[in-house]
């Protein structure tokens, strides 16, 4: 395969960047690594938000400014203007410095997203199993792995068996950061081999993704768990089964039920905040948005 432009990509290592640095290499150094990207992997890529600007560049809602959070924050509607037209992302990188997004879903990938070192690899270590050589990114906590989506039933966001490992995952209706662009620490997202190509999902990892969290799995506390683990369940389903543009809506409505069951003495307030933590960033939602979200439902029940 063909290595990707520059030497941000080509050599890259993991390590510690000025976010100016990323800027001097230039505009076109990321428009080659998106043209790179769109050829070699079949990615469609987007413009996100870069933390060598003053003033975050995101597409934020009204009355949802930026939650502080650098260089992930997509530029506009990203999974409209997701493209594998080397053209037009080029275009879209000339309005000034830009991070890259890829849209995972239109792209056909499954990305696993590591929150910690080696997370992943201890997940699959537990479970007897081998992560196949595939693409793969290091970021400011982790890597990104990326894989296939398996055929005719593509995955989403839910984590399903991962839950709770420090793992989160990217497909249809979500994305990633790409390569080529630089977390707020410093840290460039770069290639652990540029010569990898993207493999399939392996079955035992599509298995996992498909099971049920094993927060939901757990018996709750001795107060109806039955009836309120079965309601906090398909409220969050309906939150895991949201496309673009109903999320937020999804994700207040669920909280909303949540609220009426914590009030009734059914639920415990820590735990449904956190299994909707996790439902909402599962689809995509950034994490100040799934806050904001789920306080506003949950005002509704005492402290």
């Amino acid at each position: 395969m063909t290595r990707p432009p520059a030497d941000v990509l080509a050599s890259a290592s993991p390590g510690t960047i000025r976010a100016g640095a990323a800027l001097d290499a230039g505009g076109s150094d990321t428009a080659a690594c998106a043209a790179w990207l769109q050829r070699h992997l079949g990615a469609f890529v987007f413009t996100v938000d870069h933390p060598g600007l003053a003033t975050c560049a995101g597409a934020h809602r009204s009355g949802q400014p930026c939650d502080g959070t650098r260089g992930k924050h997509p530029c506009g509607r990203w999974s409209r203007d997701s493209t594998s037209d080397p053209d037009v992302i080029r275009a879209a990188l000339s309005c000034g410095l830009r991070n890259l997004g890829v849209d995972c879903g239109k792209s056909g990938y499954l990305v696993i997203d590591e929150d910690r070192p080696g997370a992943f690899g201890t997940y699959t270590r537990t479970m007897g199993q081998v992560i196949p050589v595939t693409f793969t990114v290091t970021t400011a906590k982790g890597r990104h792995l990326y894989f296939r989506q398996p055929p005719g039933a593509p995955l989403g966001n839910s984590t399903g068996a991962l839950s709770g490992r420090g793992i989160d995952v990217r497909g249809r209706g979500g994305y990633v950061v790409g390569p080529g662009s630089v977390h707020q620490a410093g840290v460039l997202y770069a290639p652990a081999d540029a010569t990898a190509s993207v493999v399939p999902a392996p079955g035992w990892l599509i298995s996992a993704l498909r099971s049920a969290p094993a927060v939901l799995r757990r018996p709750g506390p001795a107060r109806r768990p039955g009836l309120a683990q079965r309601r906090l369940r398909g409220a969050v389903a309906t939150v895991l089964a949201a496309r673009p543009g109903e999320r937020n809506n999804r994700l207040h409505w669920a909280s909303c039920r949540a609220a009426e069951m914590i009030a009734a003495g059914q639920l415990d307030r820590a735990t449904a905040v956190g299994v909707l933590t996790q439902a909402g960033e599962a689809v995509g939602l950034g994490p100040g948005e799934v806050r904001a979200t789920i306080a506003s439902a949950l005002k509704r029940t005492a402290p």
